[in-house]
């Protein structure tokens, strides 16, 4: 949970061919402009018509399946102007919603054709098809709609595909939860997270308790009186409000609708403030006396019946199999200090304070059985002994979730850093604050939720990805969808679309495509970057640049002077040209604004002007880099040379040499050591394919930092280049992160990528 946590084209034989060829890349252009699904379908089938949607058609259901033809009905009313008729296995209709139950759950099958629409599947199915052709249809534009024939089959490849909202830190309305179910739903995911308490305050009203709500969801107002410490983890004051029992039965009716299940999280035994400042006796007791904030539940069969109590309520209102328990982050020690808990220690057996925890949620799961309820809870519950019918919702890192599905546990991963999205999805210093280091919508992407580390069996133990947002620094719905977007959107396709049709350049593709949709709802999703800004180091005397954007209509304020311009600034449409002379380093910073809602981002990049020569001589070369590979705990990269090497060899490229990262403290360092081979005096582009960035020398000029993530803070050498051999060195720590990346990547100016065998050579 981690609230306060701080990672190449062959030519045509003959005119036949050539023209087959042309067609194919134009019906490739075709499918790639029209067809922009997240997340990616298993099947599309493009075709070279179009159905058109007009006014008064007919929408056909069966009787199943209505509700979901009234929101397509409205959905199409609301957001085009467009009326259609609404009949039940009507002989003649423009859409048809089938239900065909020999499906599985979630897949569907979607014909467009000239004359009509069908979508078929079970009730799910029929739902997400909608949501696909939601995503044919324009973004813009009136009555009638002009939709491309094809055909799509799909299907989910994991059961649970879900976003959490934090409501304690900060509270939001019906309304606004409403609306994140909405854009979940877009993307076909299905189950929403709903955080309903925790030390800020209790959002859920319990009639048997009703301090909790008069009292614990008033944290801010207490606060503010003097009376509950200062909320000093929060950006501002708070939002104080909780949900009344009819709130929460108009939130999941709403979900029901859009097939998400609802995911209630009651926080315990630790992250209960809230409740403990509504009614103390809850409290962990401090048998020295000292005063302290009190988070922990007393393990006293008061609390127990208390918990009882108030998960009968919670259960009555919630009709999903799962109950979050929470079970985070508890400050267990302070149970050494009860004599309650000192108590039950001796009664029970225990010697450590953690299995005290154990015992306490396996007394909630034995509860929650004989209420035919499924147990889940954050990764610590298997601290001192994980309750046997449990599932782990992994977030402190992959272990927990790797170790319960070892166990045979149900494991939902949603793994720090890369399913946190209260971390900023750019340089820190350029985007609203936020717990963690940057977590750009790549990082989402690259995640794999089943780790190498399962065996095929244990992987099945995986049943999806989640990610979570935290709401200390996040005060109102817009901030909300800033840091949310377009990071669900990479979830959504890591748990729908297969391992096999995952593909990153043609999902920045896709993403780019959603912002049409992002302004029809009105979501204030973050903008994408300006394309190939980063750091840059050269040796030209001038430097080149052309600022481009993927959204029409957007505007950037650049200034070359070190200081970053705001809205004051003038502004000008992309495309924007850059020619400076260099004879110094220069910052450029980029101020990119978009029509929609005055929607902003701000960019920066380092230009370094440096002297990169050829080597004299070389010695007898050989082919690849030579490494050598340190165990250790130094962090200091420069000490490594007073270390001995544990392995040394010759790296093979393209992919790196990497080291299965372990829970041990000991680090592999790789050193590499060797020339770049320069055939042609010309300008070339060295990268590195790193997420996390090595360190590179070239010339022993620094050409790629190290602690960057390639994604946060792209670089790049710019460089021109004569005939001969320079001398390359390289640092970097071996481990699952840049598994299967490359080290380093040369091509030409024109964009060839040069073969490393070609050009990588050492002593």
């Amino acid at each position: 949970m981690g609230h306060n946590k701080n990672i190449p084209h062959k030519k045509a034989a003959n005119s036949i061919s050539a023209i087959t060829a042309l067609l194919l890349i134009c019906l490739s252009l075709a499918v790639k402009a029209q067809f922009h699904i997240i997340p990616q379908p298993l099947k599309i089938i493009a075709k070279k018509g179009t159905f058109t949607l007009k006014n008064n058609d007919v929408i056909g259901v069966d009787e199943a399946n209505k509700t979901t033809g009234i929101y397509l009905q409205n959905y199409l009313a609301k957001n085009y102007n467009l009326h259609l008729k609404l009949r039940i296995k009507p002989t003649v209709a423009a859409i048809r919603l089938l239900i065909d139950s020999t499906r599985t759950n979630g897949s569907y099958y979607l014909n467009i054709t000239k004359t009509y629409i069908n979508i078929t599947g079970n009730s799910d199915g029929i739902f997400y098809g909608i949501q696909s052709l939601i995503q044919l249809l324009p973004a813009t534009g009136p009555a009638p709609l002009h939709i491309t024939e094809c055909t799509i089959a799909d299907e989910p490849r994991f059961e649970w595909r879900g976003l959490s909202l934090d409501v304690s830190r900060h509270f939001f309305t019906v309304d606004e939860v409403k609306k994140y179910i909405d854009m979940m739903a877009h993307y076909k995911l299905n189950v929403f997270h709903w955080h309903l308490t925790d030390d800020e305050g209790w959002r859920i009203q319990i009639d048997k308790y009703p301090k909790l709500t008069d009292i614990g969801s008033k944290i801010s107002f207490y606060e503010k009186q003097g009376k509950f410490r200062k909320l000093d983890n929060l950006i501002d004051g708070g939002r104080d409000g909780f949900y009344t029992k009819d709130d929460i039965r108009e939130v999941l009716k709403y979900a029901k609708e859009r097939f998400v299940t609802v995911l209630p999280e009651i926080e315990m035994p630790g992250h209960s403030e809230a409740a403990i400042f509504a009614y103390p006796e809850l409290g962990c007791q401090d048998s020295t006396g000292a005063t302290h904030r009190v988070r922990m539940l007393d393990p006293s069969e008061n609390t127990f019946t208390f918990m009882e109590n108030v998960l009968t309520e919670v259960i009555d209102l919630f009709p999903n199999q799962y109950i979050h328990i929470g079970g985070d982050e508890a400050e267990v020690v302070d149970w050494l200090k009860s004599p309650t808990a000192v108590a039950l220690m001796k009664k029970e057996g225990l010697t450590k304070p953690e299995q005290v925890q154990s015992y306490f949620i396996k007394q909630i799961e034995k509860f929650l059985l004989s209420k035919n309820k499924k147990l889940i809870g954050w990764d610590e519950i298997l601290q001192g002994g994980l309750a046997q019918s449990a599932t782990v919702m992994s977030w402190e890192g992959e272990a927990g979730g790797i170790a319960a599905a070892k166990m045979h546990h149900p494991v939902v991963m949603t793994p720090l850093p890369y399913m946190y999205f209260d971390a900023p999805q750019a340089n820190e210093s350029l985007e609203p604050i936020g717990w963690n280091p940057p977590v750009p919508w790549q990082m989402v992407y690259n995640y794999e939720p089943q780790s190498k580390q399962l065996s095929t069996d244990e992987a099945k133990y995986i049943m999806g990805v989640q990610g979570n947002l935290w709401a200390e620094k996040v005060p109102n719905l817009k901030h909300l969808e800033y840091m949310v977007y377009p990071r669900a959107l990479a979830v959504a396709e890591l748990g729908w679309s297969s391992k096999e049709n995952k593909n990153i350049s043609r999902f920045a593709y896709k993403l780019n495509q959603q912002y049409g949709l992002f302004k029809l709802w009105d979501l204030n999703a973050r903008l994408p970057n300006i394309a190939n800004m980063g750091d840059v180091v050269t040796n030209h005397d001038h430097y080149s640049l052309t600022l481009n954007y993927p959204l029409k209509g957007a505007k950037v304020r650049y200034s070359l002077n070190g200081k970053a311009p705001d809205s004051t600034a003038s502004a000008t449409s992309f495309p924007v040209k850059i020619n400076e002379a260099l004879t110094d380093s220069i910052k450029l910073f980029a101020y990119t604004t978009w029509t929609f809602d005055n929607q902003h981002i701000l960019q920066r990049e380092f230009i370094k002007h440096v002297m990169v020569n050829p080597v004299d001589s070389t010695g007898n070369l050989q082919p690849g880099l030579s490494y050598s590979l340190y165990k250790t705990k130094e962090l200091n990269y420069k000490k490594l040379d007073t270390i001995a090497a544990a392995v040394t060899g010759i790296l093979n490229f393209p992919q790196a040499f990497i080291i299965p990262i372990t829970n041990t403290p000991i680090n592999n360092w790789v050193k590499v050591n060797g020339y770049i081979k320069i055939n042609d005096e010309g300008d070339y582009q060295l990268t590195s394919g790193f997420e996390d960035s090595p360190l590179l020398f070239l010339d022993n000029v620094i050409v790629v930092n190290r602690e960057r993530n390639s994604y946060v803070e792209p670089q790049k050498a710019l460089l021109h280049l004569k005939k001969g051999y320079y001398a390359i060195k390289g640092y970097y720590l071996a481990d699952d992160t840049n598994s299967g990346q490359n080290l380093l990547q040369l091509q030409t100016a024109e964009g060839k990528v040069l073969d490393p065998a070609a050009y990588l050579y050492h002593l």
